[in-house]
């Protein structure tokens, strides 16, 4: 009947756009705060309900309760709200 569905939803839509990075690349990213990373993805907490850019300076959550998300806008429609620290729904600021 239907094709046979993703085992990584998530993931999928990840993938799907030029610049992804696999998600050992983005908590990698995450656990070094790199700004690279800021614009390319967000990633949210379950136990909090928030999610941030990559480079926040907040306390580093458990890997386990961490997901990722290509933008903010998915993070919010998966239920997150953003950090009031990082404001992962602001326009990055660029530095020249």
């Amino acid at each position: 009947m239907g094709g046979t569905p993703s085992r990584h939803p998530r993931r999928s839509r990840l993938q799907d756009r030029e610049d992804a990075m696999d998600e050992d690349a983005m908590w990698s990213a995450v656990t070094r705060r790199e700004r690279d990373g800021d614009g390319r993805f967000v990633y949210a907490v379950r136990t909090t309900g928030v999610y941030c850019r990559p480079s926040c300076p907040s306390r580093r959550a458990k890997r386990e309760n961490v997901s990722f998300h290509p933008d903010a806008a998915t993070a919010q429609a998966a239920g997150f709200r953003p950090c009031k620290r990082c404001h992962p729904d602001a326009p990055s600021s660029t530095l020249t």
